[in-house]
């Protein structure tokens, strides 16, 4: 099922039945139903639906229960609590209560909407991808179940990645293994993807987008930029060979990414103007917020800091607005890498380090960060090394 909210009124909507709330009863629900199945504790409830005032953790409570009474007609939705942590919402399937909908056994139509599924991935359009993943009841369709994890991995639904048994830990260990890299130093990141690659844990493809892109920008900020710069020698090679036309923005990116970490300023200004005349045809969303991160750390890598910190701050707030957790995630760590390289000390760091800590208590990586990281290694230790890794 799906709810439509209009902050409006602070009126919830399911089908045709309508629920007028109080502005924070509305805000609670609403922020919970974007986070479905994903529990929260009182702190961080009142960090984000009350960030500017001072309410005590029964204010959580009161407010639980007062949209419990309200919402008790609608069978489906659970407002559970999570004993020793907090409130979770949760919404039961309700198949029965709607005759089938033919469309959604259709292939020609299925076609049509995991093309456009694949449209607002290239987009980087998250919040499209989850308004199909929310009303695939309404529309009369069904999502593959690989665009359904994949939604938990924009999302950076951490606790389920790591705690579902829906799905077997194999075909989720990549999509953990991209968040290493922003819970682990880099040089821990590097000895899991390499342990990864030398291994057969992962698919073809998982494991060729891991060695073509992933791992690239890791070399750098261990300070392996001729094996980086060898790295991408391949990788467009790759793209090239393969036809891997999407490929080609992100693996800018992460060339802009390790001139910055290893070049001469000469270069990173060359592959700038090579990344504006791409965003210019190809406005997507997660390469504007990268590309405007970059900026920035190109602007403090000169000193040029009161210039740098709108700059990253956009970028990152165009990520935000992408719903791309993992690269929002991602960046904000690589901030405060690059500052720490280049001895950026004062205002400016301990502000990224306050943005960071938001961002990692927003997406629960103090409570599953060490246990991804864990398991990952304990699964990868399962695989014997392979004996002909390929050095690049």
């Amino acid at each position: 099922m799906s709810l439509q909210f209009d902050e409006g009124t602070f009126t919830v909507t399911r089908r045709t039945d309508s629920i007028r709330l109080l502005a924070k009863e509305f805000a609670l629900l609403h922020f919970l139903y974007e986070n479905k199945e994903k529990a929260f504790t009182r702190s961080q409830l009142l960090d984000r639906v009350w960030p500017l005032e001072y309410p005590v953790e029964r204010t959580v409570d009161d407010h639980v229960y007062r949209l419990r009474k309200k919402l008790k007609r609608w069978e489906e939705i659970s407002l559970d609590t999570v004993r020793g942590y907090g409130y979770r919402l949760t919404i039961q399937a309700n198949r029965t209560a709607l005759p089938s909908n033919p469309s959604a056994q259709d292939l020609e139509m299925r076609e049509v909407i995991h093309g456009l599924f694949r449209k607002y991935h290239l987009f980087g359009q998250g919040r499209s991808m989850l308004t199909l993943i929310h009303q695939q009841d309404a529309l009369g369709i069904q999502i593959d179940s690989f665009y359904q994890l994949y939604t938990r991995f924009i999302q950076g639904d951490l606790e389920w990645l790591i705690t579902t048994k829906e799905i077997p830990f194999e075909e989720r260990v990549y999509w953990l293994l991209i968040f290493v890299h922003a819970l682990v130093e880099p040089e821990e990141s590097l000895q899991l993807y390499e342990r990864a690659l030398g291994s057969s844990a992962l698919s073809a493809d998982q494991l060729r987008e891991l060695r073509i892109l992933n791992i690239v920008e890791v070399y750098a900020e261990v300070g392996q930029y001729r094996r980086a710069k060898a790295q991408l020698a391949d990788t467009y090679h790759v793209i090239e060979t393969d036809n891997l036309v999407n490929f080609k923005l992100p693996v800018a990116l992460s060339e802009l990414y390790v001139e910055l970490w290893g070049g001469s300023g000469e270069r990173v200004e060359e592959q700038m103007i090579t990344l504006r005349s791409g965003l210019k045809d190809a406005p997507y969303l997660r390469e504007i917020g990268r590309f405007q991160v970059m900026e920035g750390l190109w602007l403090l890598r000169q000193g040029r800091t009161r210039e740098a910190e709108p700059r990253i701050d956009d970028g990152l707030d165009v990520l935000k607005m992408s719903l791309n957790a993992p690269l929002y995630i991602n960046s904000a760590h690589q901030v405060l890498l690059f500052m720490a390289h280049h001895r950026i000390q004062g205002r400016l760091l301990h502000k990224y380090r306050q943005v960071y800590t938001e961002i990692a208590k927003e997406f629960g990586i103090p409570e599953y960060g060490q246990q991804i990281t864990d398991e990952i290694r304990a699964f990868l230790s399962m695989f014997p090394p392979a004996s002909d890794l390929p050095l690049i």
